[in-house]
C-alpha cells in the first residue's frame, strides 16, 4: 500500500493519498506510512481532519517523524474540528488543559500557526493579568515550554511587561532565560558580525532529533553514484562545517550511528548549546571544534564526507568557503552543500527592504517582535509559512542576517567547475515535481542537468524556499 500511496501523492492525486494513508495508518502498516501520512497532512492545509485527535497526538510524538509534520495540522484540527478556540479566557484555559494534543502541542514544537497564536497569546495575557495562571499549573507550564522554544517571540504589551516583575514564576511564559554569548573576535567585518549574530541567537533551537533507519553514510552515497566516482570507507570520517547549534549534528548521529564526525563553528553560544541537546539526547562520539570554517586546514586532518548546510551563503565570499572545504575533502570524498536559493528569496529580500529601520538597530528581543509584529500585519506575508518566523531565533536567521549572498543554479555549476567537483545528485524536494522530472528526463535520474532544474526552478519560484541541495563528489 505504501508504494500505491506515493505514485498517487507523485500524481498530485492528494486526496486518494491521504485516504489511502488513512487507511494504511488504521491498519498499524509500518512506520513509513505515518511518515508519508504526516508529511501529507503538513501539505494539505485546507483538509479537515474529524475525530483523529489520538491519531495527531501519536504522529506528534513519533520520534520517527518530524515535530512540524504534525504541529500544523495538529493546531489547524483543533481550531477548526474541535473548535478550541471558540471559547476564551477561564473557559479557554480549562479546554487546553484537559486536551491532551493541545499540551503536548505547546511543548513539543513551535505552534506554527498564526490563529493559534493569536489566540494563545490573548490568553496568556488574560493568565497574567487576571493571575489565574496559579489555578492552571499544567498550561503555564506548556506555555513556559512554548516560550523556550519559540525564545519569546509572542507579543506582548506594555501592561503586561510592568505586571512581569511581580509575577517571576510566569514571567518564563513570555521572557525565557538566555544565555549571553561570547565578543566575536577575528576574521574580517562581515565574519565577526555573521559570529556575534550566533553568539547572541543561536539558531536553530530544538529539543529532539527525528530518528530514521540507521545506515552508514557509504552506503548512502553509493546509492547517488551508481557510477563508482566516490570511495566512502566504512566507517567514514564525516566533517559538519558550520554545525550551529547540533541538529544536524544529531540527525546525521542518529543516521549514520557508526560513522566517524567532526563539528566545527565559529560560535561558542552554538557550540555549547549543540554539545547540552546532544549530552542530553545520548548522542556522543562528537568531536567540536570552535573553528571559522576558512581556518579548517588547521584542524590537520581530511574527510571522507563533508557537510556545508545553510553556510557557505553567509560568508563574506562563499566560494572561497567552499574551497577551503574542497581542501580537506579526501580524493573521491563527497561534499553535501546547501545554499540559498536567489530566486526564492526574493520575497524574503523584499520584506527585509521593509524592516530597513530595524534592521539598522541593536537586535534584542524587543526589536526581532516588532519585526513580527509588522509582518503579521501584512497580507499575504510569505513568512507565515517558514518554520523561522516563528521563533526569535528564526526571525533573526530569515529577515534580519548581517550577511546574506544567495545562489543561483548557474552559479552553483560555475563553483563546481571551478572546484573540480562532479555532481552526483541535485536535490528535487517536493516528490510530484521529482516525479515530472524524471518522466521528461529519463536519461537523467540521478537530476544532474542544471540547465534542466534552472528551467524547472523558473515554472516554480518557490521550489527551492528552503535551499538548494546537492551532493559532489572530488576526483580520485
Amino acid at each position: 500500500m505504501l508504494e500505491e500511496i506515493k505514485r498517487l501523492r507523485a500524481a498530485r492525486r492528494d486526496g486518494e493519498a491521504l485516504a489511502m494513508a488513512w487507511r494504511a495508518f488504521d491498519a498499524d502498516d509500518g512506520h513509513e506510512v505515518r511518515v508519508v501520512l504526516a508529511e501529507l497532512l503538513n501539505e494539505m492545509r485546507d483538509t479537515p481532519i474529524p475525530g483523529r485527535s489520538a491519531a495527531l497526538l501519536s504522529l506528534l510524538r513519533d520520534p520517527g517523524i518530524e515535530p512540524w509534520h504534525a504541529a500544523a495540522p495538529g493546531w489547524r484540527h483543533l481550531a477548526r474540528d474541535c473548535r478550541l478556540f471558540d471559547a476564551e479566557g477561564e473557559a479557554l484555559a480549562r479546554r487546553i488543559e484537559g486536551e491532551a494534543l493541545a499540551l503536548a502541542l505547546l511543548q513539543e514544537d513551535l505552534v506554527y500557526d498564526p490563529e493559534a497564536e493569536a489566540k494563545l497569546t490573548a490568553l496568556r495575557r488574560w493568565l497574567l493579568v487576571s493571575e489565574q495562571y496559579h489555578a492552571f499549573g499544567t498550561l503555564r507550564d506548556a506555555l513556559i515550554a512554548q516560550a523556550a522554544l519559540n525564545d519569546g517571540a509572542w507579543w506582548f504589551d506594555d501592561e503586561e511587561r510592568a505586571l512581569l516583575a511581580g509575577h517571576p514564576d510566569f514571567a518564563a511564559a513570555y521572557l525565557p532565560a538566555r544565555a549571553p554569548g561570547v565578543t566575536a573576535e577575528g576574521g574580517n567585518t562581515v565574519t565577526r558580525a555573521v559570529a556575534q549574530q550566533y553568539e547572541d541567537w543561536p539558531y536553530p533551537r530544538w529539543r529532539r532529533v527525528t530518528r530514521r533507519k540507521p545506515m552508514s553514510v557509504a552506503a548512502y552515497v553509493r546509492r547517488i553514484d551508481p557510477e563508482g566516482r566516490s570511495r566512502i570507507p566504512e566507517p567514514a570520517d564525516i566533517l559538519i562545517a558550520g554545525c550551529g547549534t547540533g541538529r544536524h549534528i544529531a540527525g546525521v548521529r542518529t543516521r549514520h550511528p557508526d560513522d566517524r564526525i567532526v563539528a566545527i563553528d565559529i560560535s561558542e553560544a552554538s557550540l555549547a548549546y549543540a554539545r547540552e541537546r546532544c549530552a542530553a539526547l545520548g548522542i556522543e562520539g562528537v568531536e567540536f571544534h570552535r573553528l571559522d570554517l576558512h581556518e579548517v586546514a588547521k584542524l590537520g586532518r581530511s574527510f571522507d564526507v563533508v557537510t556545508a548546510t545553510g553556510v557557505l551563503h553567509h560568508l563574506p565570499d562563499p566560494e572561497a568557503g567552499w574551497a577551503a572545504l574542497a581542501q580537506v575533502t579526501k580524493p573521491a570524498g563527497a561534499m553535501h552543500v546547501m545554499v540559498y536559493s536567489k530566486l526564492a528569496r526574493m520575497r524574503i529580500a523584499a520584506l527585509k527592504r521593509t524592516l530597513a529601520d530595524l534592521r539598522e538597530q541593536p537586535m534584542s528581543g524587543d526589536v526581532l517582535r516588532e519585526a513580527r509584529r509588522r509582518v503579521q500585519g501584512m497580507a499575504g506575508a510569505p513568512p507565515m509559512h517558514s518554520r523561522d518566523f516563528f521563533s526569535l531565533a528564526g526571525v533573526h536567521d530569515l529577515l534580519m542576517h548581517r550577511h546574506e549572498d544567495p545562489f543561483d543554479v548557474a552559479r552553483i555549476g560555475r563553483a563546481l567547475d571551478r572546484l573540480g567537483l562532479g555532481l552526483l545528485q541535485f536535490d528535487i524536494p517536493k516528490p510530484w515535481i521529482r516525479a515530472r522530472y524524471r518522466a521528461a528526463h529519463p536519461d537523467d535520474p540521478q537530476q544532474r542537468d542544471l540547465a534542466a532544474i534552472a528551467k524547472l526552478e523558473l515554472a516554480d519560484p518557490l521550489l527551492y524556499s528552503g535551499m538548494y541541495g546537492l551532493w559532489c563528489v572530488k576526483p580520485a
